[in-house]
Protein backbone atom coordinates (compact mmCIF):
# COMPACT_ATOMS: atom_id res chain seq x y z
CA UNK A 1 0.00 0.00 0.00
CA UNK A 2 0.74 3.67 -0.18
CA UNK A 3 0.84 6.83 2.20
CA UNK A 4 -1.14 9.75 1.25
CA UNK A 5 -1.05 12.96 2.86
CA UNK A 6 -4.49 14.11 3.90
CA UNK A 7 -5.31 17.81 4.66
CA UNK A 8 -8.27 19.26 5.78
CA UNK A 9 -8.66 22.64 6.70
CA UNK A 10 -10.95 23.08 9.61
CA UNK A 11 -14.13 25.94 9.63
CA UNK A 12 -14.02 28.22 13.08
CA UNK A 13 -14.69 25.94 15.90
CA UNK A 14 -18.06 25.71 17.68
CA UNK A 15 -19.80 24.11 20.01
CA UNK A 16 -21.14 21.45 17.60
CA UNK A 17 -17.70 20.86 16.53
CA UNK A 18 -16.44 20.54 20.32
CA UNK A 19 -19.36 18.46 21.12
CA UNK A 20 -18.67 15.90 17.46
CA UNK A 21 -14.87 15.91 18.58
CA UNK A 22 -15.08 12.46 20.52
CA UNK A 23 -16.51 10.58 17.84
CA UNK A 24 -13.86 11.99 14.95
CA UNK A 25 -11.19 10.88 17.44
CA UNK A 26 -12.67 7.67 18.13
CA UNK A 27 -13.16 7.56 14.24
CA UNK A 28 -9.31 7.96 13.89
CA UNK A 29 -8.04 5.55 16.86
CA UNK A 30 -10.24 2.63 14.80
CA UNK A 31 -8.03 3.50 11.25
CA UNK A 32 -5.18 3.91 13.91
CA UNK A 33 -5.70 0.21 15.25
CA UNK A 34 -6.51 -0.96 11.68
CA UNK A 35 -3.27 0.32 10.50
CA UNK A 36 -4.94 1.93 7.80
CA UNK A 37 -3.59 5.89 10.18
CA UNK A 38 -0.18 6.16 10.21
CA UNK A 39 0.31 9.52 12.32
CA UNK A 40 -1.96 12.56 12.47
CA UNK A 41 -2.02 15.56 14.17
CA UNK A 42 -3.38 19.19 14.25
CA UNK A 43 -1.97 21.79 12.36
CA UNK A 44 -1.79 24.75 14.85
CA UNK A 45 -0.18 27.36 13.06
CA UNK A 46 -2.40 29.26 9.99
CA UNK A 47 -5.66 30.64 8.90
CA UNK A 48 -7.88 27.98 8.92
CA UNK A 49 -6.79 25.35 11.56
CA UNK A 50 -6.55 22.34 10.12
CA UNK A 51 -4.74 18.97 10.22
CA UNK A 52 -2.75 16.50 8.76
CA UNK A 53 -3.19 12.78 8.35
CA UNK A 54 -0.81 10.48 6.56
CA UNK A 55 -3.37 7.19 5.76
CA UNK A 56 -2.16 4.07 3.65
CA UNK A 57 -4.44 2.84 0.94
CA UNK A 58 -4.18 1.78 -2.44
CA UNK A 59 -5.61 5.16 -4.53
CA UNK A 60 -7.11 8.48 -3.97
CA UNK A 61 -10.35 7.02 -4.50
CA UNK A 62 -10.05 4.57 -1.91
CA UNK A 63 -8.37 7.24 0.55
CA UNK A 64 -11.65 9.93 0.09
CA UNK A 65 -13.68 7.18 0.22
CA UNK A 66 -11.73 6.14 3.79
CA UNK A 67 -12.13 9.79 4.87
CA UNK A 68 -15.52 10.43 4.43
CA UNK A 69 -16.70 8.24 7.56
CA UNK A 70 -14.96 11.00 9.27
CA UNK A 71 -18.09 12.44 11.88
CA UNK A 72 -16.16 16.08 11.39
CA UNK A 73 -16.27 15.66 7.40
CA UNK A 74 -20.01 14.20 7.55
CA UNK A 75 -21.30 17.49 9.66
CA UNK A 76 -19.39 20.04 7.28
CA UNK A 77 -16.46 21.01 9.90
CA UNK A 78 -13.85 20.23 6.92
CA UNK A 79 -14.31 23.29 5.07
CA UNK A 80 -11.67 21.77 2.78
CA UNK A 81 -9.71 18.35 2.37
CA UNK A 82 -7.42 17.45 0.23
CA UNK A 83 -5.60 13.97 -0.69
CA UNK A 84 -2.60 13.31 -2.14
CA UNK A 85 0.04 9.93 -2.91
CA UNK A 86 3.01 11.10 -0.86
CA UNK A 87 6.58 9.73 -1.29
CA UNK A 88 8.49 9.44 1.72
CA UNK A 89 12.13 10.37 0.72
CA UNK A 90 13.61 10.52 3.75
CA UNK A 91 13.13 8.95 7.46
CA UNK A 92 10.72 6.38 7.48
CA UNK A 93 6.91 5.90 9.19
CA UNK A 94 6.04 2.31 10.58
CA UNK A 95 3.55 0.65 7.76
CA UNK A 96 4.41 3.09 5.32
CA UNK A 97 6.02 1.57 1.79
Amino acid sequence: MTAYAVTYAYVPETEEMVATRPSHVEFLSGLHEQGTLLVSGRLTEGDPLGALLIIKGESVDEVSSIMDGDPFFQAGFVAERTVRKWNIAFGSIEGAE
